[in-house]
């Protein structure tokens, strides 16, 4: 297909067929496996772990965990931290798609950890309240076992639902995401593989027209070379995380994120590495990317800093719901306080230095017993 007619690059899509039943068992594995690390008694941490990764296991986590090699390590610096930190948590999955990619099965899935924040995570000052803690995730499954995870909790919004904001207020809503609106997101029955391949399409037209993008001043005329109206739904949601937030709609999505993200970052773009996950699974579609986007912080104001003329490499994943023709749902984990550090901010340091002579009292400390 000639360049002129395949402006969305249409001829290089490849969707990868998948058994529906193998597909179906595989998310079942990963719920599983996930739940277990999630819930089953400290005790038994380790040998539930054994049972679901591989002993070589890569887990790359958000900022501040980052990679970790082996299962010894994904415990000592993710599990057991956060299991304590909320001794009572569970886990409630929005989302669980799966897919081939790259000749090797992904699973993906997206929803909140909910528990009592009994205990400091990070630096960040246990509340002894209830905290509703975001994740999104990529595992490769292998004859059972994970072999690679990529992992997206979003402490910064942990840090704010403890009542610390290190940065400038989000220019979005911030709020707890929402499940699909068509409540199955958890995809545990076949699906028709023409409309899992049409989806997956989809997303990427809509990314290859984000590449039309001149890196000029974001006016109406700039943005609308993006074309981005023909992808969108007209009511569409855009679920950002903590320091981004929320949006509704293509003006609330290019006001409230894409014109002040083109500005700080006008010559952003996707590099060779590619993505880890590009996959269809019905009407949802999840991509992802470590690393993947590139950019060059030129322009000021996102988050509240200046510009830093810094290179940064940003940690992306969107999980998407699609109607026949549109994008509806957009839900895009972003390790917002990597690239807050790639531009000489440390949230976690701050934060650790604000709250460091402070210790937790309880309420009869304060309210029953105020002299004692």
């Amino acid at each position: 297909m000639a360049a002129a007619t395949d402006k969305y690059f249409t001829s290089s899509f490849q969707y990868s067929p998948v058994d529906q039943a193998q597909n179906i068992a595989n998310k079942g594995r990963v719920i599983e496996i996930m739940r277990a690390l999630s819930e089953a008694p400290l005790d038994d941490l380790r040998e539930v772990a054994r049972d679901g990764y591989a002993q070589d296991v890569s887990l790359n986590v958000t900022h501040p965990i980052n990679e970790l090699g082996g299962i010894a390590a994904g415990l000592r610096q993710l599990w057991l931290p956060l299991r304590r930190s909320l001794p009572d948590m569970e886990r409630r999955d929005h989302f669980v798609a799966g897919g081939r990619y790259r000749d090797a099965d992904w699973i993906a899935c997206m929803g909140h950890y909910m528990g009592s924040f009994e205990r400091d995570l990070l630096g960040i000052p246990a509340t002894r309240g209830v905290v509703c803690l975001r994740y999104c995730e990529g595992h490769e499954l292998r004859d059972g076992k994970i072999v690679t995870s990529y992992v997206f909790i979003d402490f910064l919004d942990l840090m704010r639902q403890a009542g610390y904001v290190p940065i400038a207020p989000s220019l979005g809503s911030e709020m707890r995401w929402m499940p699909p609106r068509t409540l199955d997101g958890v995809i545990l029955t076949p699906q028709d593989e023409a409309r899992s391949k049409k989806t997956i399409e989809t997303i990427l037209k809509m990314h290859a027209a984000l590449g039309y993008y001149s890196g000029e001043p974001p006016t109406r005329a700039v943005l609308d070379e993006m074309e981005q109206v023909k992808h969108w739904h007209k009511n569409f949601m855009w679920y950002g995380p903590s320091g981004i937030g929320t949006t509704r709609g293509l003006k609330g999505f290019e006001d409230y994120h894409q014109i002040p993200f083109l500005v700080a970052f006008p010559d952003r773009g996707g590099s060779e590495q590619g993505h880890f996950i590009r996959i269809g699974d019905g009407y949802f579609a999840v991509t992802g990317g470590w690393g993947y986007l590139r950019a060059t912080h030129t322009g000021g104001e996102l988050f509240g800093l200046p510009p830093t003329g810094l290179p940064l490499k940003m940690r992306v994943m969107d999980f998407y719901r699609c109607d026949d023709e549109t994008i509806v749902e957009n839900w895009v984990p972003i390790d917002v306080p990597h690239i807050l550090l790639q531009m000489g901010l440390d949230v976690f340091g701050r934060m650790r230095h604000q709250f460091r002579q402070h210790k937790a009292i309880s309420a009869s400390e304060w309210l029953v017993n105020p002299e004692g």
